[in-house]
């Protein structure tokens, strides 16, 4: 499916959504998503993971249960859009964080790209260094569960592997499908008066 950014973080947006995610929230994941696949990173495909992966789970289990541990941990793998949310409202990367268990975490390299100028997140296999300009990746970004994420400042960037590019990107066609039933949960079911109403004669025959 080639689709403009714009509609990948609609979609994204409305996906997060329906899937129980505050609606700030939703927007926050969709500018992630939006963000990595600008850069040609699996942005669509990580948020559905998280997804289907959290579907029923309540958004308040998905985040630490203490912001003052030195590891911050939660009774189920943590979300990296609801963390780095608080991240970005806190503005704490001025000193490196221990995170548990963390669902996609290359979706928290938007968020590194905002609170410093330079950042850097690592896991057992990947390591990202996020600054506006873009991203340095070394290793694999597409786990879908890290058993530990440092995240914190670093002093510079060397060298950009991933730069933001305008223009139209392809997402998978089943991933967008997959989005796009999480997206129609937030749509209201039609009323038999508002059916009635809609097009057609309905019950009534004026012929």
């Amino acid at each position: 499916m080639i689709v403009s950014l714009n509609e990948a973080e609609g979609m994204a947006t409305k996906a997060a959504w329906g899937a129980g995610r505050p609606w700030g929230l939703a927007q926050e994941a969709g500018r992630a998503v939006s963000g990595l696949e600008s850069m040609r990173l699996p942005g669509a495909e990580l948020l559905l993971g998280l997804l289907v992966a959290t579907d029923g789970v309540p958004c308040e289990k998905l985040g630490p249960v203490s912001m003052q541990s030195e590891c911050w941990q939660a009774e189920y793998p943590l979300c990296p859009v609801l963390v780095g949310a608080f991240i970005a409202d806190m503005r704490m990367q001025s000193k490196e964080m221990v995170l548990g268990r963390v669902h996609a975490p290359l979706l928290l390299a938007p968020f590194g790209q905002t609170v410093s100028e330079t950042s850097v997140i690592s896991w057992s296999n990947c390591t990202i260094s996020a600054c506006d300009e873009g991203l340095h990746v070394q290793g694999a970004p597409n786990a879908q569960v890290a058993e530990q994420v440092l995240m914190g400042p670093c002093e510079s960037i060397t060298e950009i592997t991933h730069h933001r590019r305008p223009g139209a990107v392809d997402i998978a066609d089943e991933i967008w499908e997959a989005l796009s039933a999480f997206a129609h949960r937030t749509y209201v079911p039609a009323s038999e008066a508002s059916r009635l109403k809609g097009a057609g004669a309905g019950l009534t025959d004026n012929d």
